[in-house]
């Protein structure tokens, strides 16, 4: 088991963005470039739902220039003293070019009990990497079953799968 150190960080997270692009092409029909370039936020907990979550998190993250990731390790060695865990997310994904969104957890912000935040506060950092899936993606069948990795920018395709699942739960409740 590799723990995360200062020194290896980078390492694991080019490690780890190579783990996330492979998993996204096995699930996703877009082209997904080897060409990554990275954007940092902090994840905060809200009492938001997902949607206006995602609203924010597009406002914002669309005002972010995206950078190698060797410019941004001083500012995620920075944190990394305080950083509960580190995700690493498909922002956008475009054929030249795919945007891989690096979140991190301020361990003081953890929503446990004092007890678990006195456990965790001197271990390292953890390392995720996630591809969110749309809650259509159960109801799709065969080669569809692949989705726009996109999906959470609200791209003309999901906005109709939307329209579509929610025309036909309305007509499903009457029959």
């Amino acid at each position: 088991m590799n723990f995360i150190t200062k020194e290896n960080l980078q390492q694991l997270l080019e490690k780890t963005s190579n783990a996330l692009l492979s998993m996204a092409r096995d699930h996703c029909w877009n082209k997904i470039s080897d060409n990554s370039l990275y954007i940092i936020s902090e994840d905060s907990d809200t009492e938001l739902n997902s949607f206006a979550r995602n609203k924010i998190r597009k406002l914002v993250n669309d005002k972010k220039t995206p950078q190698q990731l060797s410019a941004l390790m001083p500012r995620l060695n920075d944190v990394y003293s305080d950083t509960y865990e580190f995700n690493l997310y498909i922002y956008k994904a475009k054929r030249d070019k795919t945007i891989i969104e690096i979140t991190y957890r301020i361990k003081r912000y953890y929503g446990y009990d004092a007890e678990y935040k006195e456990m965790i506060k001197n271990s390292p950092p953890l390392l995720h990497c996630k591809v969110p899936i749309p809650y259509y993606a159960h109801i799709m069948q065969g080669k569809n079953k692949q989705f726009n990795i996109n999906w959470e920018l609200y791209p003309i395709d999901h906005v109709l799968r939307l329209f579509w699942h929610r025309l036909k739960y309305k007509f499903h409740r009457f029959f």
